[in-house]
């Protein structure tokens, strides 16, 4: 009984922990950048 009490601990921390490392840490999401070329026609009518 006492080693299940010790195992449920450790669990326990392990999941706190985990919980606590990734509220805390700073994730930076992979990113790259996005170029679109709009025509001019689209705004301005000069037919």
């Amino acid at each position: 009984m006492k080693i299940f009490k010790i195992i449920f601990g450790l669990a326990a921390l392990v999941l706190i922990g985990g919980f606590g490392y990734f509220a805390i840490i700073d994730v930076q999401p992979p990113q790259s950048e996005v170029v679109k070329t709009i025509p001019n026609e689209r705004f301005f009518n000069e037919k």
